[in-house]
């Protein structure tokens, strides 16, 4: 059974609970009110009878003409009847329904009391009698009257509620279904979009409303949700295109290379050479492999689970700790001066990454004898990483696409520098991911200096 059909169902099962309650409580309270305009009534009658037999002591005959007349003028569908006694409780005389069936006196009349609201008395005619007594000086009276007409009024109340019921069924069952399709129907036009969703065709959006409800809001989270996945897509797509243009040239390379070496007989000195060059590029092969990946991982974002309160200037220490060999062997001044005294949150490995790359790009284009110097300061609610180097410089066309994939400037080919062209873009994404910012300042013959930027990390508690 589909939501729309179960919806509707529920409607008319509230529905007909509903209508059924209301029914069962207009009908209760009609039949009180019947029953107390029946009191009303009852009481008036009695009272004029009792005035008139204390008006008239004793004159049983006047007494029942004077009742015949009461009951002659009532609705003929009442059966109204009355019974006069005594005062010591002996049956005087009786008019109407009272001369067919005798309603014994009540106890407590004959004691002097009177009735303190009419009472039902079943005779055997289908439906009781209302009856109530009443003492007065000279007698007493018991007032009867038929309780079917006021029965009647209240059943026909009730037969037009169960009559109206059917069609309050159709109108509830009709109202139901038009307004479940109504309120589907952003569900429907999610279920149509999400079949036009492959891998292919990511550009959909779910429509949304604008209402606010929560179909608008799922509405909006799926298609948070289809950002996401794009984005996952996107990253794949470049993976697949990056190894694809890193991996097909060295492995042509390699092909031939063994395509020559097999294609006549070598000593064996010559294989070793062959082979040894051979694991030179798997090296290398496997370095831009394991560079692809952690650029890919960057693009996806911090894992929370990694994320921790990180340290800068003991991290900068570390990393530039790692490069003292290198700066030794290229004579080159490495000075480190971190001063920040903050913490950032983050992912300490990618942090490393981040600023071992940035170190790593300086101390390759830095000539023999030059210098390169590591900063930290703070600032307002962030701190500032800097590596300043004395490089050759960028010219401005290499500065707008020095943080672009495989992006290598002129600067590489003069200084003979080996590398994939992704340092860069990796130490942007890693910053990107921390929610800070990388810039670059450069200046042909001078050098340049890049900027990190990361926020500072709330105070531990």
């Amino acid at each position: 059974m589909s939501i729309g059909a179960k919806w509707t169902l529920r409607y008319v099962v509230v529905m007909l609970v509903t209508t059924s309650a209301f029914s069962a409580f207009v009908y209760t309270r009609a039949e009180q009110r019947i029953r107390k305009d029946a009191g009303l009534l009852m009481e008036l009658q009695l009272a004029q009878l009792l005035a008139y037999i204390d008006a008239h002591p004793g004159a049983v005959e006047e007494w029942r003409e004077f009742a015949e007349r009461q009951a002659q003028g009532a609705d003929p569908e009442l059966r109204v009847g009355v019974q006069f006694f005594h005062t010591d409780g002996r049956p005087a005389t009786s008019v109407g329904a009272a001369s067919m069936t005798a309603i014994p006196l009540p106890a407590q009349v004959v004691l002097g009391k009177t009735d303190p609201a009419p009472r039902e008395v079943d005779v055997g005619w289908g439906y009781p009698y209302f009856v109530l007594a009443g003492r007065g000086a000279h007698g007493v009276v018991q007032l009867m009257i038929y309780s079917r007409p006021f029965a009647r009024s209240a059943a026909g109340i009730r037969d037009a509620f169960m009559s109206a019921l059917p069609v309050l069924v159709l109108l509830t069952a009709g109202v139901g279904f038009l307004l479940s399709r109504g309120s589907l129907r952003p569900i429907s036009a999610i279920t149509r979009t999400a079949r036009r969703i492959s891998t292919r065709q990511l550009d959909e959006q779910i429509p949304t409303t604008g209402s606010g409800d929560e179909l608008d809001e799922l509405a909006h989270t799926l298609n948070d949700m289809l950002a996401r996945i794009r984005e996952g897509v996107a990253r794949v797509r470049h993976f697949s295109a990056d190894a694809a243009h890193q991996l097909r040239t060295p492995l042509t390379a390699m092909h031939s290379q063994i395509d020559v070496t097999l294609a006549k007989d070598r000593a064996p000195a010559e294989y070793r050479v062959v082979l040894a060059d051979l694991l030179l590029q798997v090296d290398r092969l496997s370095d831009t492999v394991n560079a692809m990946l952690r650029l890919a991982q960057s693009e996806g974002g911090l894992d929370a689970a990694h994320s921790v309160r990180v340290e800068i200037d003991p991290l900068l220490e570390d990393v530039a700790d790692f490069f003292v060999a290198l700066a030794e062997e290229r004579n080159i001044e490495l000075t480190v001066e971190a001063s920040s005294k903050g913490a950032v949150r983050g992912d300490p490995s990618w942090l490393h990454q981040l600023f071992a790359n940035l170190l790593h790009n300086a101390l390759q284009y830095t000539p023999e004898g030059g210098r390169v110097d590591l900063t930290a300061r703070p600032a307002i609610d962030e701190v500032i990483v800097r590596v300043r180097d004395t490089g050759p410089g960028m010219t401005e066309s290499d500065r707008q696409i020095i943080f672009s994939r495989y992006a290598r400037g002129s600067a590489s080919s003069e200084a003979e520098t080996e590398g994939m062209g992704l340092g860069l873009a990796l130490a942007r994404e890693i910053a990107r991911a921390h929610g800070g910012t990388i810039e670059v300042e450069s200046a042909l013959g001078v050098g340049s200096v890049f900027s990190v930027r990361l926020p500072l990390a709330p105070a531990p508690a």
